[in-house]
């Protein structure tokens, strides 16, 4: 559904393409033949102002309604481009007060030129802010902070006799640092042999 960050750029896009579609009445007044504009022009508006009144709507109406509105607008821009295009292409009489012989079409005139660039940047600008709004209806929200799972398991209690006997040194087992090597006997004293006598020759 739209947002009403996007809201904007569509009440402002419809307004732009309501100016645009009048400026060549403006400059080149109802004679002017870019005055066709009005029509596509004002469609996208219409559709772009649907759009943002009905804000209740899903993804896929939405877009939708603004590939409808951003086609109006670009077969409007096309459709005033293509005149001095088949000018080029074609070729012109002379300008008036000259008569035209060859029966071609004239060229442009200063106010049809003023309101082709002012109606096809109008429109530019419309489509610009049609893309913004798209990207402002399909843009992803931040993915919400992940918690950590809690434990649902009780921890295993310790046995009563283990939480009963302090911590320490059992009687089984010594304690190797404080206990003292056992004393070694003392060497027993060899008896003294007898002093050697010499034995008598006997000669």
């Amino acid at each position: 559904m739209p947002r009403l960050g996007s809201a904007w750029t569509l009440w402002l896009a419809a307004a732009l393409l309501v100016v645009g579609g009048l400026t060549p009445f403006v400059f080149g007044g109802t004679s002017s033949r870019i005055d066709s504009v009005i029509f596509p022009f004002w469609v996208g508006a219409a559709v772009f102002a649907a759009c943002a009144f009905l804000p209740n709507q899903s993804r896929g109406v939405t877009a939708l309604l603004y590939f409808v509105g951003g086609l109006a607008v670009v077969y409007g821009l096309l459709s005033i481009f293509s005149l001095p295009v088949r000018l080029a292409v074609l070729g012109t009489c002379p300008a008036l007060p000259a008569r035209c012989t060859t029966g071609l079409p004239r060229p442009l005139t200063e106010g049809e030129n003023n309101g082709l660039g002012s109606a096809a940047g109008f429109g530019l600008l419309a489509i610009f802010l049609c893309f913004y709004g798209l990207v402002t209806v399909y843009r992803k929200s931040a993915p919400a902070p992940t918690t950590p799972p809690a434990r649902t398991i009780p921890p295993v209690a310790p046995p009563a006799e283990a939480a009963a006997v302090a911590p320490g040194p059992t009687a089984a087992e010594p304690d190797v640092e404080t206990e003292e090597p056992p004393e070694l006997p003392a060497p027993e004293e060899l008896p003294e042999l007898p002093p050697h006598e010499p034995t008598p020759s006997t000669d």
